[in-house]
């Protein structure tokens, strides 16, 4: 879902430019483009996608484009590029013998470095082929949307609430229990609301962390919005708290004050991408302090020496711990987002 998102500075320029959009993505991120203006048609594959099925695919998109742009090292999404255009625009890894024949047969291709953000290789993509720039990412949402919202939220839009996003897709770069709990106390005694989102089938796991509280005061929306009304949901709110996964990614994209909870992941790749941000990366590998702010965004990392080590947590694997999210303590994090809460209303 972020790499789709991360996206669509691309696509608005291409939209922008005069051109009609269409995407292929990872079967189950589609959603995410629904009713959006720089959105046409979209297609999807997965590793489970008969190779009868994407040659096929790729007869129906034979020839039929003025350009492809790819912004993934894998096979698939190249050769079906090749297939869609004659003029295929490509991020590929300098090295490895693997990607040679990527690298002979674009048309210009860029390198994947460190210390460049994912948003920032895609806009210099879309340079090279003279495409007007746009650095902005995020989803547009209707007056629907924001009605259903409103219908949603137990107190309208009429008081001050915190939107939380505990999930990610992955265990390594999850927060423990008692520390949202932890943080949800300190919300709520301070006269926040507090709205909880997460995915149809977090919906159970973030009911156990609004146990005890009224429902007055919180409310467990996870399951219940789409893409765009998430997005609404995150700019009508005080703040956001969240993890190092697509919803703080949009979070971010509204403007409104974000903490993001960070683990392993190198945030001057993959960090909250600020809208009026155009330069390759707002963000260090780390801080000495664990803080760091662009914005009305702040970025909490662990202290430790191994911060980040672009690893799946400390076992080594998608399900494992990361020390460096299960030891952050929830007056830390409160504290920030107080500051970026007493800073919003200044």
């Amino acid at each position: 879902m972020g790499d789709v998102l991360l996206a669509t500075p691309l696509a608005r320029s291409l939209a922008t430019a005069g051109y009609t959009v269409d995407w292929l993505v990872a079967s189950g991120t589609q959603a995410m483009l629904e009713a959006q203006p720089f959105a046409h048609a979209v297609y999807t594959i997965s590793a489970a996608t008969p190779w009868k099925s994407q040659l096929a695919l790729g007869k129906r998109l034979w020839r039929k484009y003025d350009a492809a742009f790819v912004l993934t090292a894998s096979d698939r999404p190249m050769a079906l590029a090749l297939a869609a255009s004659r003029e295929v625009y490509a991020l590929i890894p300098a090295k490895g013998n693997q990607y040679v024949w990527k690298r002979y047969l674009s048309s210009q291709w860029i390198p994947y470095e460190d210390k460049q953000h994912m948003v920032w290789r895609a806009m210099h993509l879309g340079q090279l082929a003279g495409l007007p720039t746009c650095n902005e990412i995020g989803l547009e949402w209707t007056s629907d949307d924001t009605q259903l919202l409103r219908q949603h939220l137990p107190w309208g839009f009429d008081m001050p609430y915190v939107h939380l996003h505990p999930f990610a897709r992955w265990p390594y770069k999850w927060w423990n229990q008692k520390g949202w709990r932890d943080l949800i106390e300190y919300m709520l005694d301070e006269g926040l609301r507090v709205a909880i989102t997460g995915s149809p089938r977090e919906n159970e796991e973030a009911r156990k962390l609004a146990e005890g509280y009224a429902t007055d005061n919180l409310c467990v929306l996870a399951g219940k919005l789409n893409w765009r009304q998430l997005a609404c949901l995150s700019h009508c709110a005080s703040a956001y708290v969240g993890l190092d996964t697509a919803n703080t990614h949009l979070a971010a994209s509204t403007g409104t004050p974000v903490i993001a909870l960070f683990g392993p992941t190198d945030p001057r790749i993959w960090g909250p991408w600020p809208n009026d941000f155009d330069g390759k990366t707002p963000w260090q590998a780390r801080s000495e302090n664990g803080i760091q702010r662009y914005g009305s965004i702040s970025l909490l990392q662990g202290t430790q020496d191994c911060v980040p080590c672009q690893l799946e947590g400390c076992e080594r694997r998608p399900d494992s711990d990361s020390a460096c999210l299960q030891d952050m303590q929830a007056e830390w994090v409160w504290q920030e987002a107080q500051h970026q809460l007493t800073k919003a209303a200044s």
